[in-house]
């Protein structure tokens, strides 16, 4: 393909770059819906290199040529932002009054507030605990990358007319690698220790933004043999499709998993200006332009689409409804498209700076406003119906423990107490949130029996010695030392039970034997103190259990074709604890004894299935973990507990 005169001027549009986001948004958008591409968040950073690129390039022409304003910038990014933004947001609050329950309608006013100001990262970085709502149901929480986007144009400007009119705009690019190596190394170092913070924030993301800055401030690049601009644009392309087909949930990322595609992008970039290529020519495919030219609105609108179908699924959605999914998502697109953007984008709607930036408080003003207001009145429970009020009351945890999360530092003193007070503690319970979700059943227990206990509890990180692994904030080390301080507390106490908690499923799907190996050698060394360990199998996992809950409660079940409530058959359930049974008998064989509550969610009918509420109650606070009404539906399956107390004349 022959180059174009366009090519050899900076600033002139680049059909190529937009097909550089029909590519990074498809690749969001299917990530997000769940076909293939488990890798395809980069898509994210592909935009961030982007936006780099444009903005910079941008501010440093209009420098040079002597006719940068703020007002002028800000005006283009207020224009482009924020019209599509706030019909998004205003339509999401409207959605999320039908269809969302009291509290997590309180979390989408705040993110939507957020997302307004510029600072929706940093909200989801401070949400993004164990027991927040999840993350797949947030109906804003693909607005962090505006946030680091919005935080990044509010000091690139400033920090660029500054250094120009200090004489020292020569230093710029001197002055951008400084910082993206600073923001890189800071991404790789925290990465272990601090994974929220390193995904959310600016200070650690803002290398991928500076390598479309550096880009901008380079030389044009001259590619003169067809052979090499092939071979730049196919390895560019490469590195962002092969990451987005590799990388999962398991990757750590951003950190040097970043590198690939942001790489990847600013071969694109570069060498796209350096003349033609098969893969610029399909970047500047007519269609392909097309989707990067409404990805903007398309990003916008595609996630609480989805969030909403998660929140309210009944089950694992198939592919022809993700599909649906997709294909109703770039159809909202285009219209947002076609009746917000384009308006708003030239100056035939609005006309002067003045108008734009009144305009632009005004929306801002309004969306926060109504943020603000659905938090203040908490969700608007009185939206629900009486019978799904009450449902709703059920669904509750108990915050004597729920917030507790130790480490080897508070160990042995903080251990959290439970049943009978004043009493020496006879067991120890130790496990993640799956035990702090059964402590208020086996606390009621305990006090009706006089018996004392205490807890080693800490969410994300499971009842095990000696294994190395990294398990939420705790690295291979803390966890080693977590166990041995466990263990120690235990024999100092002098406990005649240890109970072992957690949702041994999930973990056992690392590496299973080395878990395997870890669970056994955990309860050898319980023996070994001479105490008896106790293994507590897995609830019954409900997927669907909340979408039906909350139709419940929102009081359109009947109008949704609910009918009563499904069980789980046993068949299901086994698929879910195939882990456990390997084990079981290996388990008891060497002294545990072996606690299953699931048999108390059985369904009275005959029917061997297990259920998750009984249209009157919910037992479950989510997917996996039980509600404090579900706590004391089990706890007559710790009964055992109490008659080997007997037993042996404790």
């Amino acid at each position: 393909m022959a180059s174009r005169a366009s090519e050899k001027q900076p600033g002139k549009y680049r059909a190529d770059v937009d097909g550089m986001r029909a590519l990074a948004v498809v690749l969001v958008v299917l990530n997000h819906v769940g076909l293939g591409f488990a890798g395809g968040y980069v898509g994210v950073d592909v935009f961030f290199v982007i936006s780099g690129y444009l903005i910079t390039g941008i501010v440093w022409r209009e420098l040079l040529a002597g006719s940068f304003s703020f007002g002028g910038f800000y005006e283009r990014r207020s224009r482009r932002i924020l019209p599509a933004f706030g019909v998004t947001a205003l339509v999401t609050l409207a959605a999320g009054w039908y269809l969302l329950l009291p509290y997590e309608y309180k979390l989408l006013g705040r993110s939507v507030v957020a997302a307004s100001l510029g600072f929706s990262n940093i909200t989801f970085w401070g949400e993004s605990g164990y027991f927040d709502m999840a993350a797949a149901e947030k109906p804003f929480l693909h607005t962090w990358s505006l946030g680091v986007e919005e935080q990044f144009y509010l000091v690139l400007p400033g920090l660029m007319f500054v250094l120009f009119r200090l004489g020292l705009g020569r230093w710029l690019p001197g002055v951008f690698v400084g910082l993206f190596m600073a923001s890189l190394g800071l991404s790789v170092w925290l990465l272990e220790s601090q994974p929220g913070f390193t995904f959310y924030w600016l200070p650690t993301r803002a290398w991928e933004l500076l390598a479309g800055s550096l880009l901008a401030l380079a030389p044009m690049w001259r590619v003169e043999k067809r052979i090499w601009r092939e071979i730049l644009a196919v390895l560019g392309l490469g590195l962002i499709v092969g990451p987005a087909l590799f990388y999962g949930k398991e990757t750590a990322f951003p950190g040097m998993a970043a590198m690939a595609p942001v790489l990847g992008a600013v071969l694109l970039i570069g060498g796209g200006s350096a003349g033609g290529s098969l893969v610029r020519a399909m970047l500047e495919w007519r269609p392909v332009v097309f989707v990067g030219v409404i990805s903007y609105s398309l990003y916008l609108v595609h996630w609480p689409m989805m969030a909403f179908a998660n929140y309210l699924a009944m089950g694992p959605m198939g592919a022809v409804g993700k599909l649906m999914l997709v294909a109703v998502s770039v159809v909202l697109a285009i219209v947002s498209w076609w009746l917000v953007e384009r308006p708003f984008r030239g100056k035939g709607l609005i006309v002067s700076r003045r108008m734009v930036f009144v305009f632009a408080g005004v929306v801002v003003g309004v969306v926060v406003s109504g943020g603000m207001f659905v938090q203040k009145r908490h969700g608007f429970p009185w939206r629900l119906e009486a019978e799904g009020r009450a449902i709703l009351e059920t669904q509750k945890v108990d915050s004597r423990w729920w917030g507790v999360d130790l480490h080897a530092v508070d160990l042995p003193e903080r251990l959290a107490p439970f049943g009978a007070v004043g009493k020496r503690p006879e067991v120890l319970v130790w496990g993640d949130s799956h035990a702090k979700a059964l402590l208020p059943g086996l606390d009621e227990l305990f006090k009706q029996h006089g018996i004392s206990g205490v807890a080693a509890i800490h969410s994300g990180v499971p009842p095990v010695a000696g294994l190395t692994r990294k398990f939420q904030e705790f690295s291979p080390e803390d966890l080693v030392e977590y166990g041995e301080k466990v263990l120690l507390a235990a024999a100092e106490l002098k406990v005649s039970h240890v109970v072992l908690a957690c949702y041994w499923e999930s973990y056992s799907k690392g590496n299973r034997e080395l878990f395997r190996e870890a669970v056994f050698g955990t309860v050898a060394r319980l023996r070994e103190l001479g105490i008896t360990p106790c293994f507590v199998e897995d609830v019954p996992v409900f997927f669907y259990h909340l979408g039906i809950t909350r139709a419940m409660c929102l009081g359109f079940r009947g109008r949704a074709g609910l009918g009563a409530p499904r069980g789980l058959t046993e068949k299901e359930y086994e698929s879910q604890t195939v882990f456990q049974r390997e084990i079981r008998q290996e388990l008891e064989e060497m002294g545990a004894l072996v606690f299953a509550p699931a048999r108390y969610l059985r369904r009275g009918d005959g029917l061997e299935d297990y259920y998750a509420n009984d249209g009157e109650a919910s037992f479950y606070i989510d997917k996996d973990h039980l509600s404090v009404r579900g706590a004391m539906v089990v706890r007559g399956a710790f009964e055992g507990l109490l008659q080997r107390r007997v037993a042996v004349g404790r």
